[in-house]
């Protein structure tokens, strides 16, 4: 809903009208995971595959005041409505680190729930004019332009460019998600990590783009952890009725000496590298395309980047809460050390309906996976949207990893299916 009130101020020698703008927007949301494992064996290293279910409601208002200037205040308010990880018979660690949580320490006796928070808090100012762009930002925001970052920013984001280039550094002090399957406020995410590992992000970046090419180097920095140059790059083919993308993301991980080698004792360097090569084609009213997601070294076990966002078609969040050893947190081994992924994905729009399958294997130092989910979506009206994936996901957790050192590898059942249904305004 956007609306425009025009407020007139008269002096004695002047006159100004200035116009104030707001735009009242949110949502209400249901979301769930349905795990098909229900095993567990403790002395096998075999955890079941976490279900459970969250309702949202999220409501924000933003826009303009005086000239180019900008605001933003919106927050959400979350809870789970059942949750089969909270059970004695499992692991607490499972509760604590389950998506659509906040909690603050190490186990149950510090866990506090926070069902709500601001995620959006923010003025700006923006000048525009022949075709330049300058603008600031500072409070809670959504992250635009964060390859690497998904969620909001607690910092400051500035820029200035034109539509063939562009120049951006953020500064970013805490992070935070607000989604109706990931909900966790500026203070949950890696509170307790030694590193401190939300805090104190520098990010600069150059967009160069000119008619179907374009080009990104960028750096990443994060106190006492990480150093991370990168560069993207992307060609555009547009047809009549054929499409095509050819995308590149590369980034390369320099690890703070204190870091490097000490990450469940896999890090044996402190260079890590992440190359993920995509190719997206249209036919028509068809989607279909294939990726590869190759890491040399350990680049996530070092910093964690790669995990909280990335631009590549898979979500790397589909294992399972439970499972002890690396993958923990629902983290999938796409991203671990000396991973190599390839996906193929096909698909079709039938009106308001979709339909997609997305198959995956995976081999890593830590497991070998293979996935292949149907991905179903249906606008209801304008407003209401349903979607629900039926995943078949099959882990086979090695025996030299830290969790199963002297036990035959461990396979696990990861299998699930995720529903969610949306109401925006």
């Amino acid at each position: 809903m956007k609306t425009k009130i025009i407020i007139g101020v008269l002096g004695l020698y002047t006159s100004s009208i200035s116009a104030f703008d707001y735009d009242f927007y949110g949502g209400a949301y249901a979301f769930s995971k349905i795990g098909f494992n229900n095993k567990i064996d403790l002395d096998q290293g075999k955890y079941p595959t976490d279900s459970w279910a969250s309702i949202g409601l999220e409501a924000n208002v933003s826009g303009s005041f005086v000239e180019g200037f900008t605001y933003g205040l919106g927050g959400m308010a979350s809870a789970p409505v059942w949750d089969k990880t909270f059970n004695g018979e499992y692991p607490s660690r499972a509760y604590i680190n389950g998506t659509a949580r906040n909690s603050v320490g190490n186990d149950l006796n510090d866990l506090r729930n926070n069902y709500y928070f601001i995620s959006m808090a923010y003025l700006g100012y923006e000048y525009k004019a022949k075709g330049l762009n300058i603008g600031i930002k500072a409070g809670r925001y959504l992250d635009h332009g964060l390859d690497w970052f998904s969620g909001s920013s607690e910092g400051a984001h500035v820029w200035a460019g034109n539509d063939n280039m562009k120049f951006q550094i953020n500064f970013v002090n805490r992070r935070g998600l607000a989604f109706n399957q990931w909900f966790n406020d500026f203070y949950t995410i890696g509170k307790n990590d030694t590193f401190n590992a939300p805090r104190y992000f520098i990010i600069g970046a150059f967009d160069i783009n000119f008619g179907n090419f374009g080009i990104k180097p960028q750096v990443w920095y994060h106190r006492n952890d990480y150093i991370a140059p990168g560069v993207n790059a992307f060609y555009q083919y547009n047809g009549d009725d054929f499409s095509a993308k050819t995308s590149l993301y590369s980034l390369f991980v320099l690890s703070h000496k204190n870091t490097a080698n000490t990450y469940l004792n896999q890090t044996d360097k402190r260079l890590g590298t992440i190359l993920i090569i995509q190719e997206d084609m249209s036919y028509s009213n068809w989607d279909f395309g294939a990726g590869i997601w190759k890491t040399f070294g350990n680049p996530d076990g070092n910093s964690g980047i790669g995990r909280h966002g990335n631009l590549a078609k898979i979500d790397v969040w589909t294992s399972s809460a439970f499972t002890f050893g690396t993958d923990g947190w629902a983290l999938s081994d796409v991203n671990s050390k000396d991973a190599f992924t390839l996906w193929l994905y096909g698909g079709q729009k039938l009106g308001d309906f979709t339909w997609e399958l997305l198959g995956r294997a995976t081999t890593s130092r830590n497991s070998n996976e293979q996935s292949i989910a149907l991905n179903l979506g249906y606008n209801v009206t304008k407003q209401i949207t349903l979607a629900a994936k039926l995943e078949y996901f099959n882990d086979l957790s090695k025996n030299d990893l830290p969790a199963y050192v002297g036990k035959s590898s461990v396979a696990n059942d990861r299998s699930h299916i995720f529903l969610s249904a949306a109401y925006n305004w």
